[in-house]
């Protein structure tokens, strides 16, 4: 019996591949979050989908933030620890770029858990919690940047741009929007559970 070669490099490109992943998702998610609490695309997909699909989209950033770490955990050149991944400034490592990310990691589960008990939780705290997703699309991005081995990837650059110019206009949208045109009292309406 032959053993299939594996390449060394298998976790540093798991790593990297969910960790791009993770931050387009994180992206994805809070642009679909931002249509929905808008109502930018006046009706059209529906918010009961746009919010099934904003929640299926964090979920899958969770995902792929884990295969991210996990990669990290078994590359054997970057000789990460499970304490340079779980306190910021840690790692020997890029350690100012890998803050972000582990602080990064933090908020999106806090936004994870609160939103699958939001229904629990009072609606002011699940409100603060979830708008510091904002703060997390900025840290994801200044982390792919700073401790990134794809940053200067044009086309990483170009995407980078592109969630910069999506982001900013729907945060000024967001800004100038009557709130009248917003979902009253910040309630989105029940979308079909997932799976």
């Amino acid at each position: 019996m032959h053993a299939i070669a594996v390449s060394k490099s298998l976790w540093w490109y798991t790593a990297r591949a969910g960790g791009l992943t993770a931050w387009w998702l994180v992206a994805l998610t809070v642009f679909w979050g931002l249509m929905l609490s808008t109502r930018v695309t006046r009706g059209k997909p529906t918010p009961a989908w746009l919010l099934d699909l904003h929640r299926f989209m964090g979920g899958l950033a969770v995902i792929f933030t884990v295969v991210h770490i996990a990669g990290l955990m078994g590359d054997k050149w970057i000789k990460l620890q499970v304490a340079d991944l779980a306190i910021p400034m840690h790692a020997k490592f890029k350690p100012g770029a890998l803050a972000w990310g582990v602080i990064a990691v933090y908020l999106m589960v806090a936004i994870e858990l609160t939103s699958l008990f939001m229904k629990h939780l009072p609606r002011k705290l699940w409100r603060a919690i979830h708008s510091t997703a904002f703060a997390l699309f900025l840290m994801t991005t200044v982390h792919a940047f700073a401790a990134g081995s794809e940053n200067k990837n044009v086309a990483v650059q170009w995407t980078a741009l592109s969630f910069a110019a999506i982001f900013t206009f729907l945060m000024v949208y967001r800004a100038f929007l009557p709130s009248r045109f917003r979902l009253l009292n910040g309630q989105f309406p029940d979308a079909p559970a997932l799976g």
